[in-house]
């Protein structure tokens, strides 16, 4: 059943004066009438009518979704209206319309409802993302950084709270068009604007993989048919990011070095706590405030003091940079390694969340082992560090190391690289070890496997069996020794003079071997 419905303007108009037309919405057709009649009583002629370019299309068909568009002429709406019953009837209609009723803001705020928190990276990346888009679009940033720009010239501080650490993207006013004009053009621009803004390449990368998944997610599963993907044919910035720090002679000893030094300071300010505990509990009963500074200034050195000689080193960070060298796990896994998962007599530590979404085992060396087994227990994970904790220390120790270069997932490239040049793991071994998803992943530490590869080689098809045959030739010819003719009787013969006997030849003598074609000697 269709239905076409008029849903054009309503108009008043006069031949004078003609501030007095008017027009009103096709739902206001009572206000029409009033306004006509009120004309009317003022003794002038006016004219009631309804325009006709704007027709309601109306399509409810059994076994078919309701459909319904809008027309700018009757004879357009007609037209759709038998477009869509013979494309119904012959299976290929697609429904276009919901597209148009959409903008990209809204798909943004239906994929953070049902979308995206399913994935594994929602709160820490695509979540940030889409928020910011939200606000931007608004300029809500931007008004922020305007703001504080001025309180500063005016006062010499910003009392405004920037609230994000991104910067405002420009350029949004595409996301506010219906998702079926959005054009391939919108997407590159917003590119090229956030370059010239000043965001690595990477990061707009990672942006372009947020908006291609809710263009997807949108046409795929929620069915919001348009003419064209607008993620198809767009040109991604070029870039290279991929690190290559391998630890050079003497850094792994430094490192460590510095890594235990970290511990000792660790652990000295544990103990300084355990035994200022004391001190703070009797410095608050102090009557002043200026009593219980001093007081509590006074402990503390003492405390520190004593914690330097009876302190318990627990050797975290140590512990943390030979797991990471050892078994090539990300920091995140290490980081949320709990101790019921590290299997002391198996040598194993049970991944149970990963990167990739599966879990997998860590093998664990000997001297891993007896390392972890220092450690205490006195929390749930192996490692109780948190991640500002962490990066805090690991600047610490890097720049005491004078390795001011060296980040905490280098350790990963430098423990696959390692076992990579062992030349004793077959590529599912490695890939069972790194936790990589994709083998194309490990291409990169291909060229490491390179000299064990030839070795292994040569005792596969016994090179020295080819190396020692006695009839090894040059150029594929097979060298004859030893037949006694000299080169001069060689030369006779080739005058046409015949040697009376084959003599031998003196010492010395030049000799020509006789060269006729080589058979294959390992055949």
């Amino acid at each position: 059943m269709a239905s076409i419905n008029n849903r054009s303007r309503y108009f008043v108009r006069v031949k004078k004066p003609v501030d007095l037309n008017r027009d009103f919405p096709f739902n206001r057709v009572n206000d029409a009438k009033a306004y006509y009649a009120h004309l009317v009583a003022q003794k002038y002629k006016p004219t009631l009518g309804q325009y006709e370019d704007c027709w309601e299309v109306r399509i409810q068909q059994k076994g078919h979704a309701n459909f319904s568009t809008t027309a700018r002429s009757l004879k357009e709406a007609n037209n759709i209206v038998d477009t869509i019953r013979l494309e119904r009837e012959r299976g290929l209609f697609r429904d276009y319309t919901k597209a148009h009723q959409v903008t990209f803001v809204d798909l943004i705020r239906r994929y953070m409802a049902e979308e995206g928190p399913k994935h594994k990276g929602w709160e820490k990346v695509e979540k940030y993302k889409c928020l910011g888009w939200l606000e931007d679009v608004k300029g809500g940033l931007a008004k922020r950084d305007t703001k504080r720009k001025a309180e500063v010239a005016e006062h010499g501080c910003a009392t405004t709270a920037r609230g994000a650490m991104r910067k405002a993207a420009t350029g949004l006013e595409w996301m506010e068009k219906p998702f079926a004009k959005v054009q391939t053009t919108d997407i590159e621009d917003y590119m090229r604007d956030r370059q010239q803004d000043g965001i690595a390449e990477a990061t707009v990368d990672r942006e372009i993989d947020v908006l291609s998944a809710i263009c997807n997610v949108a046409i795929n599963v929620w069915k919001f048919s348009v003419d064209e993907n607008p993620m198809t044919g767009v040109r991604r910035p070029r870039y290279f990011n991929e690190r290559d720090r391998r630890l050079k002679a003497g850094e792994e000893k430094r490192l460590l070095a510095s890594a235990r030094e970290e511990d000792r300071l660790r652990s000295v300010e544990l103990r300084v706590e355990t035994l200022m505990l004391a001190a703070r509990d009797q410095g608050a009963r102090l009557p002043t405030v200026y009593q219980k500074k001093k007081y509590i200034k006074t402990s503390l050195a003492a405390c520190r003091l004593q914690a330097e000689q009876d302190y318990v080193h627990v050797p975290l960070y140590e512990a943390f940079v030979t797991f990471q060298l050892m078994t090539g796990a990300r920091r995140g896994e290490s980081l949320n390694l709990p101790w019921e998962y590290v299997d002391f007599e198996e040598r194993t530590a049970y991944l149970e969340e990963t990167k990739n979404g599966r879990p997998r085992k860590l093998p664990l060396r000997e001297d891993l082992i007896a390392i972890l087994a220092t450690l205490p227990r006195d929390d749930v994970r192996v490692f109780p560090l948190g991640t500002d904790a962490l990066s805090d220390a690991w600047s610490s120790i890097t720049a005491r190391a004078g390795l001011a270069d060296l980040h905490i997932h280098d350790l990963r490239h430098e423990a696959i690289s390692r076992v990579a040049e062992t030349g004793r793991f077959s590529l599912v071994d490695l890939q069972a070890f790194s936790g990589h998803r994709d083998t194309r992943m490990l291409l990169r530490y291909a060229h490491l496997c390179t000299k064990q590869l030839a070795r292994r080689l040569d005792e596969a098809f016994d090179a020295q069996a080819f190396k020692d045959h006695p009839e090894r030739g040059y150029r594929g010819r097979r060298r004859l020794t030893g037949t006694g003719l000299t080169l001069a009787q060689v030369l006779d013969d080739a005058d046409g003079s015949q040697p009376a006997a084959p003599a031998l030849a003196p010492p010395g003598a030049p000799m020509l071997d006789e060269l006729r074609p080589l058979e294959n000697p390992l055949l």
